[in-house]
């Protein structure tokens, strides 16, 4: 009698493959089941019953994908989600995508091949196509912090654009007009819409963005101690600095600090996400809040009512940032429009 592991072999795939296709737990790419079915065919391969139906038991078991758990910022998410599934007695799977594609995918595919039946995605690599294609196949997977239009029920999201202005604003009104943006070095939608909004509030104070003040660097600390060296060798007096999170604006704050250079009087600060660790910095760091736990509240408690057949009315699903001033800002006296 043929056994799983004569259909992997015949098929040239693993036996938890075939797993997947024998008890129909998660999604297979339609080639590879086709081969799967014919092995199994060729070789007259009978399935258990009892064994399908124990597959087919409910786990009550909830995947989230976030980006670097060690970044203060993905482990509030994780900490919004966990409160929901202990809520729902939901167990929790997580996994990290590293703001890297390949695993992004893989973590993705292991979630869903675990037999997670309802998944909140934060992804910042995979392209809207790919999560698309998840989709279709998981109607109970939302995902976070990203707008899609073609699955725009399902996707919690941040008004990045106006956040971003705000901040901006929030500066120039304190009289700077020599701002810098130090921003992501990865093209992903967040640093895009956020430009948007830093480029819109210096328009609107007839203020030139020149190709040097839009600083790339990695969205970490060691990024924020890059972007400090170029904004100190940069020739240009800057007198500003909007950065893409509050590490980064961290790690500004420690090479300036090495340097000598007097903050906020030298150079003001305003970061975004609004972690703990902001009102702790020295001069106590002005910021965006970013309502990321609430976020992933409403993530997974609308990923567990999609896989529960809750039927939903259609709600916004979009948040907004809101400005938290500190001490990191220093007001010009020459302040005018």
């Amino acid at each position: 009698m043929a056994t799983i592991k004569d259909v992997a072999l015949l098929a040239r795939v693993s036996t938890a493959t075939v797993s997947r296709v024998i008890n129909q737990t998660a999604w297979v790419e339609p080639v590879t089941r086709e081969r799967v079915e014919k092995a199994m065919r060729d070789l007259n391969y009978r399935r258990n019953a009892a064994a399908l139906a124990l597959a087919k038991r409910s786990g009550d078991m909830l995947g989230l994908l976030t980006g670097n758990l060690a970044d203060p910022f993905f482990a509030r998410l994780a900490r919004g989600v966990e409160e929901v599934t202990r809520k729902h007695q939901f167990r929790l799977m997580v996994c990290s995508g590293g703001h890297d594609e390949s695993m992004e995918k893989a973590g993705l595919d292991f979630l869903v091949n675990q037999g997670c039946e309802a998944i909140v995605v934060h992804a910042s690599r995979l392209s809207d196509k790919e999560l698309l294609r998840y989709s279709a196949h998981f109607p109970a997977m939302v995902v976070v912090n990203r707008y899609i239009a073609g699955m725009a029920h399902r996707c919690i999201w941040l008004e990045n654009r106006s956040a971003a202005r705000e901040a901006t604003l929030h500066l120039l009104a304190q009289g700077h007009r020599y701002i810098a943006c130090v921003t992501s070095d990865l093209p992903i939608i967040d640093r895009q819409d956020r430009l948007e909004g830093y480029r819109q509030a210096m328009a609107e104070y007839g203020v030139t963005v020149e190709k040097q003040w839009v600083i790339s660097v990695p969205f970490n600390e060691e990024g924020g101690e890059r972007a400090a060296h170029l904004l100190l060798n940069s020739g240009i007096a800057f007198t500003a600095a909007l950065t893409f999170n509050d590490v980064m604006a961290a790690g500004i704050m420690r090479v300036l600090h090495q340097q000598g250079v007097n903050l906020p009087q030298k150079l003001s600060l305003v970061g975004f996400d609004d972690v703990v660790l902001a009102r702790y910095l020295h001069p106590a760091l002005t910021t965006m809040h970013y309502p990321v736990e609430h976020m992933a509240r409403r993530a997974s408690a609308l990923a567990i009512q999609l896989y529960q057949g809750v039927t939903l009315p259609p709600s916004a699903n979009s948040f907004s940032a809101t400005l938290v001033i500190r001490d990191s800002v220093f007001p010009l006296i020459s302040a005018e429009k």
